[in-house]
């Protein structure tokens, strides 16, 4: 299948970011959408490794 839900929620979800930084920079508030950019990837990060360090199946796969 060409289009996973997955891909097109993260699609989704990229595109939203893209609008909410724009409507921020037209109102003025750069330094939220600044904030926006530098959060997201490490709160991204860290989910992931929490999904790693909690997942029973990744666990199960690397014994």
């Amino acid at each position: 299948m060409l289009f996973t839900p997955g891909l097109l929620m993260a699609g989704g979800a990229t595109l939203l970011l893209i609008a909410i930084d724009k409507t921020l920079d037209e109102f003025g508030i750069h330094w939220l959408g600044t904030a926006i950019k530098l959060a997201l990837p490490i709160v991204g990060m860290a989910a992931g490794v929490y999904f790693l360090e909690h997942n029973e199946l990744v666990w199960w796969i690397l014994k």
